[in-house]
């Protein structure tokens, strides 16, 4: 009785909970995935333009460090289980504030898109220039090279 319920509530378990845990790993990824989707939410009202097409070049960067974040979690997880708030100590706490950092840089990046999409509807010529102009993401793309940075650092887990 009690090995069938133990299985049964193993085989309710998500994938995201046996790979990265209900711990800091888990809520660190989820934030980070939280900020890559509302970049890409804010990108859907950019209409076509340089502008957009600069800023898609921003979320596919981002999107791509989501997967790299996504395997570092994992690895920490494995390495430091996790099922609290407590944040690692050591090395993997300074990974721990790296990649929160990152998080917080991710979520800059879809303010900053923001502020360019709201530019570009509220010009004095209905948004054109601002539209044609790519430098507008100028933002955005500073964020996700910062993100890029803390999340590729050397001496962070390798990425399976």
């Amino acid at each position: 009785m009690v090995r069938r319920r133990l299985r049964d509530v193993l085989a309710r378990r998500s994938p995201d909970d046996l790979e990265l845990g209900q711990g800091v790993w888990r809520r660190l990824h989820d934030r980070f995935r939280r900020a890559v989707d509302r970049f890409h939410q804010v990108l859907e009202g950019v209409p076509a333009s340089p502008l957009r097409d600069a800023l898609e070049v921003c979320g596919a960067r981002l999107a791509a460090c989501l997967d790299e974040v996504r395997a570092a979690c994992a690895a920490e997880q494995a390495a430091h289980p996790s099922q609290g708030l407590e944040v690692p100590g050591g090395e993997a706490g300074q990974h721990h504030a790296r990649l929160s950092r990152a998080a917080t840089l991710a979520a800059q990046a879809s303010e900053a898109a923001t502020m360019a999409r709201v530019r570009a509807r509220s010009g004095p010529d209905g948004g054109a220039a601002a539209l044609a102009d790519p430098a507008g993401a100028a933002a955005a793309e500073r964020s996700v090279a910062q993100v890029e940075a803390l999340v590729r650092e050397p001496g962070s887990p390798p990425a399976r």
